[in-house]
């Protein structure tokens, strides 16, 4: 469906497409940053093994309004960085090593300090934070918020796969205010492979401040191919084999996200103590849009204690008061090909009770953009947005007044990209757009042209 809207209108919406499109600019080479301060630029590297921006400073930096184009990762930070990666765009290229995935767009080591916020990424494998090294004060703690994410891409270009996520906390442990809040991350069938889309790995909050993952929208996880029989991944699993309660992912409270379209799982609790999933909401039709059936699908969330630990180490986990409806033939929870929790299976110890689930009625890949329609709505109801915010770059001046006769129209991204051109006659289907904002410009005979922003949902 489309919609007209006013010129003035600037915000850019998500438009993802199949394949990387790295923008035509100049770059620079690879830099390592060895002082604190504000940097800007285009850079770009050609091998899985040198980033684009290496940070080897403890002072404060700021990598804002950058474009980051690499096989490797595009933003390295060692021990105890104190880095913010701001309006920044980065997108990966194919691996240039075999058993190699691409790289992810921000990976950081012992971190003291770690912000990453309205920034866009394409094709990379996400952003790792690494074990840490700040005290958890509000100057020292991991912020990850408003970024908008389209494919994590673990491949190796000599086939298979790595394990990788758009989100990963690695032994990040007893840290107080953790923030992981309206991130957009959107995988496509056969264009991706993701993992679990956020991971909790040995990694906690503390009792007074417990990690908070809230308003997300995540949408797809699936196998490569996406109709294989098997997948592991999810949604968001909170994850890892820490011995103990204080080495185990632990005060994380998960809330008002939602998972859309997730093989396996959406959510699962598989390791910790005192997780919290509730108020979310998890749809998954398993069908694709084009009719074709997923053949990965399980159950929409679980409790489950994935690494045999002693009741020590695992306990105090809910899940509760979510929207689920989650299709899977063959089982009946809470209705027929439904199964929105998984009770039965090995350790689980979810409950049967406790959380909303859709009526007994067809969930459909329409019932999936509904949530789509709900995100958006959520975004503009609080004046936000995803991304870095673009300005419209039209290759010419655009006239307002049409007068002569139309003979031409093109399509932009508000990047400035030239999408299709052809005759003013033939026209665009509209439904083989992918949802986002775009500018459709009509050319005249008299060489005048007018502009129209069409929003695509």
């Amino acid at each position: 469906m489309k919609f007209l809207l006013p010129l003035s209108v600037s915000l850019l919406l998500f438009g993802g497409r199949v394949q990387a499109q790295v923008p035509n600019i100049s770059y620079a080479e690879p830099i390592v940053i060895t002082k604190g301060g504000v940097y800007t630029g285009n850079y770009r590297s050609g091998s899985s093994s040198t980033p684009c921006v290496l940070v080897v400073t403890n002072e404060p930096v700021v990598l804002e309004n950058c474009t980051l184009v690499g096989a490797g990762d595009l933003v390295q930070a060692g021990g105890g960085s104190n880095l913010t990666v701001r309006k920044c765009r980065g997108y990966g290229l194919e691996p240039t090593e075999n058993n190699r995935p691409r790289g992810r767009f921000v990976d950081a080591y012992q971190a003291k300090q770690l912000v990453v916020e309205h920034n866009y990424l394409e094709h990379t494998t996400g952003i790792l934070a690494n074990r840490w090294s700040g005290d958890g004060s509000a100057q020292q703690t991991l912020i990850i918020r408003y970024n908008q994410g389209l494919n994590c891409d673990g491949r190796f270009r000599n086939g298979g796969k790595e394990h990788r996520s758009f989100v990963q906390l690695n032994t990040v442990q007893n840290l107080a205010g953790i923030d992981i809040s309206f991130n957009e991350f959107r995988n496509e069938p056969n264009e991706s492979a993701v993992e679990d889309n956020i991971n909790f790995y040995n990694s906690s909050g503390t009792p007074q401040s417990p990690a908070k993952v809230h308003d997300n929208y995540v949408q797809g996880a699936y196998p490569y191919p996406a109709t294989e029989s098997y997948f592991s991944g999810t949604g968001m699993t909170t994850d890892g084999d820490g011995a103990t309660a204080a080495t185990t992912t632990a005060y994380l409270e998960a809330y008002s996200n939602q998972f859309v379209s997730t093989c396996n799982a959406a959510m699962n609790i598989a390791a910790g103590h005192d997780v919290t999933f509730h108020d979310n909401r998890i749809v998954t039709s398993g069908m694709l849009a084009d009719g074709t059936r997923l053949n990965a699908t399980y159950a929409a969330t679980a409790i489950f204690n994935g690494y045999n630990k002693p009741g020590s180490v695992f306990f105090g986990n809910k899940i509760e008061n979510n929207v689920i409806g989650y299709v899977k033939g063959g089982y009946n929870f809470p209705y027929t090909n439904r199964h929105d929790q998984d009770v039965v299976t090995g350790s689980n110890v979810m409950p049967t009770t406790g959380n909303t689930h859709m009526p007994n009625m067809p969930i459909t890949v329409q019932t999936e953009q509904n949530e789509w329609s709900l995100w958006k709505q959520k975004l503009q109801s609080q004046g936000l947005y995803v991304g870095p915010q673009a300005a419209i770059a039209l290759p010419v001046q655009l006239s307002s007044v049409a007068t002569a006769k139309p003979v031409a129209q093109e399509l932009y991204t508000l990047m400035g990209k030239l999408v299709w051109q052809r005759p003013y006659q033939e026209q665009l289907d509209w439904n083989q757009m992918r949802p986002g904002l775009y500018v459709l410009r009509t050319r005249r005979q008299d060489g005048s042209a007018s502009s129209t922003k069409v929003l695509v949902e």
